[in-house]
C-alpha cells in the first residue's frame, strides 16, 4: 500500500462572503516582565483542552502581580499590524510590526514616551475582522520606536509614529479575546495605571 502524506494536508480556502477589514480596532499593551506566557506548544492535540490549536486563551497569560495593562486609543485607518518570514543559515524566524500614528506632537503623548521608551512589550491586538493577536513573547519582546513631525504646509499632518518590532521564533498567536474577562482566569492585583488615552 502507498502511503500518501498529502492526504494529511488540509487544504487553505478562502471564507465565502465574509468582510475584510484592513487596520487594528484594538491595541493593549503589557510590558513584557509583567507576564509569563504559557505556550500552547506544550500541550499534545490542544482541541482535547477546550482551545482551538495555536490559540491562547486565559489559562495561558499568567499576570503577575500589579501588572499593568496599557490601553492605547487607536484610529483604525492609522494602525497596522504586518509579520514577515526569514530565512537565515541557522534556520527562519518572523518579524512582526505594529504602527500607530497619534494625531500631533503633544507634551502628554512626548512625556509619556520619555517615560516608557525603554520598556520591552507584549501587544494584544484585535483587527477589524475581530480576530486577537498575541504579539511578541516575554521571551522575545517587542522594543519601541518613535517619530514626531509637524507636518509641512497646507497638507502636512502633526503626528507622533509609534512601531513596535521584534524577532521571533513563531508567527503570533491567536486569543480568544483581549478584554479583561478574556485574560484573566482569577483577577489578580492588576493595575491599569498606566492605561493613556493617547488620541483625546
Amino acid at each position: 500500500m502507498v502511503f500518501d502524506s498529502l492526504n494529511l494536508i488540509p487544504d487553505v480556502l478562502i471564507p465565502v462572503q465574509q468582510p475584510n477589514a484592513g487596520g487594528i480596532a484594538r491595541l493593549r499593551l503589557v510590558p513584557a516582565d509583567h507576564l509569563t506566557l504559557v505556550r500552547p506548544e506544550r500541550f499534545p492535540r490542544p482541541g482535547l483542552h477546550g482551545y482551538a490549536d495555536y490559540t491562547l486563551s486565559d489559562q495561558h497569560f499568567v499576570f503577575h502581580p500589579g501588572a499593568s495593562l496599557v490601553d492605547v486609543d487607536v484610529m483604525p485607518d492609522y494602525a497596522s499590524f504586518t509579520e514577515e518570514s526569514q530565512a537565515e543559515a541557522n534556520g527562519g524566524f518572523y518579524v512582526p510590526t505594529i504602527q500607530v500614528v497619534i494625531p500631533k506632537v503633544r507634551p502628554d503623548v512626548t512625556i509619556w514616551l520619555q517615560r516608557y521608551r525603554l520598556v520591552k512589550w507584549v501587544a494584544l491586538i484585535r483587527d477589524r475582522n475581530g480576530l486577537c493577536r498575541c504579539v511578541g513573547t516575554p521571551e522575545q519582546p517587542l522594543s519601541m520606536a518613535v517619530s514626531q513631525a509637524t507636518g509641512n504646509g497646507q497638507n502636512g499632518r502633526s503626528q507622533t509614529a509609534l512601531t513596535f518590532s521584534t524577532s521571533v521564533e513563531q508567527p503570533a498567536y491567536y486569543v480568544t479575546g483581549i478584554e479583561n474577562e478574556d485574560l484573566f482566569a482569577a483577577m489578580p492585583d492588576f493595575d491599569e495605571s498606566f492605561s493613556f488615552d493617547f488620541n483625546s
